[in-house]
Parts: structure tokens; sequence; C-alpha cells
């Protein structure tokens, strides 16, 4: 535990109204290079999300097409019609992105990848910063970032293996209200070579929860800086329910 860490759950909302939270439903929207590039730019385009505050779990309602959702269960997804009856699973689907089966990916996902991918990376996106005091993580306070004047505050993350995240090693910027203003992380399915900066802005209560509503994911140069585009990822979230 971190004084950092402390902060940044208070601005966010605070243990005790996390703690009576057991799910989140929201209203997204998504786009950007990836989906397009793995042939899967229509799935995300605007959808329901349902994801659990406590277990990794996901729900993405429409995905294929309407009258089926997507689930995401960490170490298995699946789709399935309106009523509930399995169309498609795939027991690990995270062991797919590597060896012999992984060569396929750098070309095509199927759309059990792709719901794989956005299943854990949503579910992470929506559970943080309290999503760090579950048993397992290992916090630290780094190196402040600077950045247009401002100092951002750095929290190092490190997440336990049963945790399905983009990698086990991540970084996080925080302004001086205490707000998530960037992440950065290798997300090793999409590629051992990429490497991202997220960034968060137009943070909105719901619930008494504060989110970042816009979200952009864009490639760092060299030297560490976030490149000004392409969007990898962008994500909007129009609204967040609290149950």
């Amino acid at each position: 535990m971190t004084d950092l860490l402390d902060e940044v759950i208070e601005a966010h909302g605070g243990r005790r109204r996390w703690k009576r939270i057991g799910q989140l439903s929201a209203e997204v929207r998504s786009s950007g290079l990836l989906m397009r590039a793995k042939g899967k730019a229509n799935r995300f385009r605007e959808y329901g999300l349902t994801v659990s505050t406590e277990d990794q779990h996901a729900v993405f309602d429409p995905f294929r097409r309407d009258g089926s959702r997507g689930v995401y269960d960490g170490d298995a997804v699946r789709i399935e019609s309106a009523d509930g009856e399995l169309v498609e699973e795939q027991d690990d689907p995270r062991a797919e992105f590597f060896g012999l089966s992984g060569l396929s990916k750098n070309l095509h996902w199927t759309d059990l990848d792709a719901l794989y991918f956005a299943g854990y990376a949503m579910w992470n996106y929506l559970n943080t910063p309290f999503l760090f005091e579950q048993p397992g993580f290992e916090v630290s306070e780094g190196e402040p970032l600077e950045d247009g004047g401002a100092t951002w505050r750095r929290l190092d993350v490190r997440f336990p293996p049963e945790i399905h995240a983009h990698c086990a090693n991540q970084s996080f910027y925080f302004d001086e209200a205490g707000l998530l203003r960037r992440n950065d992380y290798h997300p090793e399915v999409v590629s051992r070579f990429a490497h991202a900066a997220h960034l968060c802005d137009e943070h909105r209560e719901f619930g008494g929860i504060v989110f970042p509503t816009k979200r952009r994911v864009v490639p760092k140069g060299p030297t560490g800086h976030p490149l000004a585009g392409p969007s990898i990822v962008a994500i909007d979230i129009d609204f967040v329910e609290t149950s």
C-alpha cells in the first residue's frame, strides 16, 4: 500500500462507496486502428457493457450481431444467444495468441480473440484504481512525469498471474487532483514490439465513482513520449450505472 494509492482511490470515489458496488453497467463506443487491422472493426462500435467489480467477468451486448452477446470470464470466453444458449466458446483464450497458433493472429483475430482482448481490457479499465487493492497486487510510487508544466505522480503496479491484463508490469499516472490521466503498458497479445500510452480524459462521476469517459491509446515513441497518432484504440463511455 502507498500513500498515492490511498489518494487516488479517494479521488475516484473512495473505498466505502466502491465496496457497496458489485456491478458496473456502461454504454460504450469504440473504434481505432487495432480492431480494423484485425478484421473486427464492427464488433465494438456501440454496445452495452456489464462488468463485475469482484470476479473477472464482463458481458458485451450485443456482440457479433443483434440477438447475441459475448461473455468474458478470465480463463474462458463464449458467445451466447439472447436466451443464454451457447453459440461458441474458447477455454484458455490467451494461449491462442502465442506459439504456432499465435502466428495467424498477426493478420487476423477471430471473434473470440477480439472478445478476450476487449473483455480483460475493459474489465481492468472500469475497475481501476480500486482493482489494485485486491490480493496479489504489488504497488509502489515511481518517478513522476512532467507533462505540459504539470506533474503527474506515478504508480507502478505489478499484476498477479491470475489477473488477465495487457502485461504484468504497468505504470499509471495521476494528476494533481488524483485522477488517472495515463496508463503505460506492453499489450502482449497484440505484439511483443508494441508499447502503448493509454491517455484518459473527460472524467465524470456516476453513482459517486469517477471514471475517465474519453480514452485514447497511442503508440509510445523511442523516448517514451506518446505519439500524436494514430489512435490504436479509442473508447468513449456515455454512461455508467453502479449497482
